[in-house]
């Protein structure tokens, strides 16, 4: 592009998008800054007014109990009952989504039923009836305990879905804006960046112009003729020349069919294997688990990611072995394929003990049990850490899984992926740790 008014145009929209976007991008980022802090306060809120219920539950116990008096535990009552009610308000009036309004609103039912219940049962202490002050307090007003503290829950999980969903929006118009201007500042850099002007080599054509060798006189033949390319007079001096035709190979595409023909090679797609083949290993489901694996927050998600890890090594059982602080015991913390009954009477496992699962611990590599006529294969991988190995993953494969390179492989990837979830135990509490997946 060589018109200069063109080109400074093109600079000053090149300036204008990119203070347009840096625009859009800080309002977004100080709008992040808005969301993230009142997602924060309001789950605050939310913790405070369960944590209050709590205290009140206590509070309200200390009535038919012996100790400082109905006195003192009427008046710790009666400030957590006005902390609530203040904190149930400031969730009423923070809340942004439909459904949190409507769960604070079943809180606030929920909590004028408990305030009732609670001048019951002082009613019934003040009048000497401890019995139907007890039945008031551990029947009816646990029941009204429980459906508050679950409607200010369904309340705080709510807000912060609306927030979440506030934040990836304001992540998406970033994104939006950034791209945009990179985009139109990568066309106007193209557009702006000189043409290089094609080079003339002058000595060649000077002597192309005066070279004096053979002349050839190009005529123009009829348009649609053979001879309509041109029509070249050869000079007397190279009459004799002779034109020697020789075959010129053709390309391979070019040859005959039955000369070129691709070998057969029969192709399954979607299809079962065959029968002499043994079964694939899903590799898009492992991946799936590994990233899944990496994003655990709540320890209750990995029994449902070990039954799935199961399912693509084709293992009926699986246990995570993990290793009490002392390193000299190891207990079946997660398992699959198992009852909880038969891991609490097999107990824990010494770490000095000559089986596949304590020397996987001991050396920190891969064990195979080679299956046998009365008892299938298994595969021990270490779960190694950078303290050392804190457990081991232990599988039961059948059909000789337990031989084959990606088995084990995937092995080895699952139980590094759990090296970031499992710590070691206390050996106290070894067998009260087993989980059924």
């Amino acid at each position: 592009m060589t018109s200069r008014v063109v080109r400074i145009a093109l600079l000053l929209g090149a300036l204008a998008a990119l203070g347009a976007g840096g625009f859009v991008v800080f309002n977004a980022e100080r709008a992040l800054a808005e969301e993230g802090g009142a997602k924060t306060m309001y789950d605050a809120q939310a913790r405070a007014v369960a944590t209050d219920l709590m205290q009140l539950r206590t509070a309200q116990q200390g009535y038919v109990a012996q100790g400082q008096g109905t006195d003192f535990w009427m008046q710790r009552a009666a400030e957590h009952l006005s902390r609530l009610d203040r904190g149930m308000a400031s969730m009423a009036a923070d809340a942004r989504a439909e459904g949190t309004r409507t769960a604070v609103q079943a809180a606030k039912a929920a909590f004028e039923e408990f305030r009732k219940l609670d001048q019951r049962a002082r009613q019934y202490v003040t009048d000497g009836q401890a019995l139907m002050a007890s039945d008031v307090i551990f029947n009816e007003s646990l029941a009204a305990g429980t459906n508050l503290g679950e409607r200010v829950e369904t309340a705080r999980v709510s807000e912060q879905a609306a927030h979440d969903s506030a934040i990836s929006a304001l992540r998406w118009r970033q994104l939006y804006a950034a791209a945009g201007v990179a985009a139109f500042l990568m066309i106007a850099v193209l557009l702006l960046a000189p043409m290089p002007e094609r080079e003339v080599d002058v000595i060649s054509a000077l002597k192309a112009l005066t070279d004096s060798g053979p002349k050839m006189k190009i005529e123009p033949s009829q348009p649609g003729s053979p001879q309509a390319a041109a029509s070249v007079q050869i000079p007397a001096s190279m009459a004799s020349a002779r034109v020697v035709e020789r075959q010129v190979e053709r390309p391979a595409t070019e040859r005959s069919p039955e000369l070129f023909t691709p070998p057969q090679v029969p192709i399954s797609v979607g299809g079962p294997l065959p029968s002499s083949s043994p079964p694939p290993i899903d590799l898009t489901k492992a991946a799936r688990i590994c990233a899944d694996l990496a994003r655990v927050l709540d320890a209750g998600d990995i029994p449902a990611l070990l039954t799935r890890a199961a399912d693509v090594l084709k293992a009926p059982g699986m246990i995570v072995w993990v290793a009490d602080q002392s390193g000299q015991t190891l207990y079946p913390l997660l398992t699959h394929g198992y009852p909880a009954a038969t891991l609490m009477k097999m107990g824990s496992l010494s770490t000095e003990a000559d089986n596949a699962t304590a020397a996987a611990w001991r050396t920190g590599e891969l064990r195979a049990v080679p299956a046998t006529s009365e008892a299938p294969g298994a595969l021990v991988a270490p779960i190694v850490t950078s303290d050392g190995c804190v457990g081991v993953l232990a599988a039961e494969v059948k059909d000789g899984r337990e031989l084959r390179g990606e088995v084990r492989a995937l092995a080895t990837i699952f139980a590094a992926q759990l090296a970031t979830l499992v710590t070691p135990v206390a050996a106290a509490g070894g067998h009260s740790l087993v989980a059924e997946a």
